[in-house]
């Protein structure tokens, strides 16, 4: 079984690498086609950052198409098993489709952990680097309000910092409303400006309106305690696939200031986790619909078969992802529920294939008796 396992693993890793190199080569013609005047534009013409520009490309593309060159290559590593009959030799020598999964588990490990490393650490970083190149369709959406202000949430106070000195990190013009339980302002601090501190911010030059005697007093320091980070501001304004898991949890934690929903962190940290499974399961697809290979001529039907199934999943996770997203599906049943879904579909071809194998052996061996 070792050696079946090396054997295919070895057809299937060249046909992998050949499928995934001419889709992300392809794509990146595209994109340099449609994006390459406003990359030399950015740069004076320069043609070493249009050669940058397509290098960093590379992870987002790889991410994105990675799944789909696993179960095209699967696909075609079966199909020339099929040609030579030995796909026939594989099943009628009492290898079942469940076996040979479990021999391509080394191959299939290494798809999820690569996908995971793509896609946690290799397009955050690179996306940020293209934004620092000027590229006006990556650039990070705008924060604050129609007046210029950020509100931000840190346990019950709220606090206003102009927009202006929140992207750069430098506090000015900054107000907190203290509140209490219920919700209630208790009071209003206005800081000229303020410096953050382990424990929060020390305000300086504070003027300080209490609510319940209505006085407005000076004061020149005031030590409010919170949680303030102004670097995660950044982290709201891009999409949440260009974030690592890290930073993600310090947003759920954070309840994302008050800025965006916590279900659309949540979602997307379950759904880093989910996607890593997808090439592991792209395997198990093809080689549970392997069974079902008698001649040549039926690798276009199972190609079908796959080809839909495996769009079809991919067109339903990103419809639950989006419920996730806005709050009608808990984040973790959004993220798991396709992929519990398609684990379920392969294990019931298994099954049931299995199974109309085995009654013909019942029936036949009924008769000679």
């Amino acid at each position: 079984m070792r050696v079946l396992g090396r054997y295919f693993t070895r057809l299937f890793a060249a046909r992998f690498l050949l499928v995934l190199f001419g889709m992300v080569a392809v794509l990146l013609s595209f994109e340099l086609l449609e994006r390459g005047d406003n990359v030399l534009n950015a740069s004076d013409g320069s043609l070493s950052a249009l050669l940058r520009y397509a290098v960093l490309r590379l992870p987002d593309f790889t991410s994105q198409l990675l799944p789909i060159a696993t179960l095209l290559a699967a696909i075609l590593t079966l199909g020339e098993l099929a040609r030579h009959h030995e796909l026939e030799v594989i099943w009628s020598s009492g290898i079942s489709p469940a076996r040979l999964i479990l021999s391509l588990l080394p191959i299939s490990l290494l798809l999820v952990g690569f996908q995971f490393a793509i896609d946690n650490w290799g397009v955050p970083p690179a996306m940020e680097q293209v934004r620092e190149m000027g590229m006006e369709r990556f650039q990070r959406s705008g924060i604050g309000d129609e007046t210029g202000n950020v509100w931000l949430r840190s346990g019950g106070d709220l606090l206003r910092i102009p927009a202006k000195s929140a992207r750069s990190t430098d506090l000015h013009g900054l107000v907190i409303f203290r509140r209490d339980e219920g919700g209630v302002l208790i009071e209003q601090l206005s800081a000229e400006f303020a410096v953050p501190t382990p424990d929060g911010l020390l305000l300086r030059q504070v003027w300080r309106y209490d609510t319940e005697s209505q006085q407005n007093r000076f004061l020149p320091e005031v030590s409010w305690s919170g949680r303030l980070d102004l670097d995660q501001l950044a982290q709201l304004s891009v999409e949440p696939r260009e974030l690592t898991l890290s930073e993600m949890l310090t947003l759920i934690s954070s309840q994302a200031f008050g800025q965006r929903r916590a279900e659309l962190y949540e979602t997307w940290f379950h759904q880093r986790l989910a996607a890593a499974l997808v090439p592991l399961m792209m395997i198990a697809l093809v080689v549970s619909l392997g069974q079902y290979l008698q001649a040549r001529r039926s690798i276009a039907r199972i190609f079908v078969a796959a080809v839909v199934i495996s769009f079809g999943y991919l067109v339903f996770a990103r419809a639950t992802l989006a419920m996730g997203e806005l709050g009608v599906l808990p984040p973790w049943l959004a993220a798991w529920g396709p992929a519990i879904a398609f684990a379920s579909l392969v294990g019931s071809i298994l099954f049931f294939r299995d199974s109309g194998r085995r009654l013909p052996a019942r029936a036949s061996s009924g008769a000679s008796a």
